[in-house]
This record gives structure tokens, sequence and C-alpha cells, in this order.
């Protein structure tokens, strides 16, 4: 008979699962972005949107996990790393464009 931890524990490992998928998406833009110093694809409102989307989001979450006192780490990962990427590729267009 399965037990409520163990479908947390289900859910908390597809969690993980799927923001360390995420976090990990945008490694290989940020290092192609590095070395080649290309950004002609990329526009201005999807960058901004995107950076600001994952930064609200993050300070959102943030803020829910103080008040219930429960952190949700995975989602931590994974806007953290997105935030850090997608603030680098906007600077990364500014300079090299």
């Amino acid at each position: 008979m399965k037990t409520a931890l163990s479908k947390l524990d289900f859910f908390e490992s597809l969690g993980w699962f799927g923001n360390i998928i995420l976090s990990i998406g945008v490694i290989p833009q940020v290092v192609q972005t590095w070395e080649t110093h290309d950004v002609g694809s990329f526009n201005w409102p999807f960058l901004l949107m995107w950076a600001f989307g994952v930064f609200f989001t993050f300070i959102y979450i943030v803020h829910g996990d103080l008040k219930s006192g429960k952190k949700q780490f995975p989602l931590w990962l994974n806007y953290m790393v997105n935030i850090l990427a997608t603030f680098y590729l906007c600077y990364a267009k500014l300079i090299y464009a």
C-alpha cells in the first residue's frame, strides 16, 4: 500500500527532474553566445519578457515559501539559473549587437 509520503517523494522527484532539465536547457544557448558572440537571432521583447518573467516569478516563489515555511528548492534552482542566464543573454545582446 502506498503512503502519502511515497507519493510526495515521487512528485518531489518529478519536480526536481523537471526543474533540472529546465535549468540545464538554457546552458547551451549561454555557451554558444559566449563562444560566438552571435546575438542576432535574439529579439529584445523576448529577452526582456523572459528575464523579468523569471525574476518576478522567483520573487513570488520565495515569498510564498517564506510565508508557508516550506522551501521548494527545485523551483529555486531553476529560477536562479534562468535569472543568471537570461540577464547574461540581455547583457550579451547589449554588448555584441
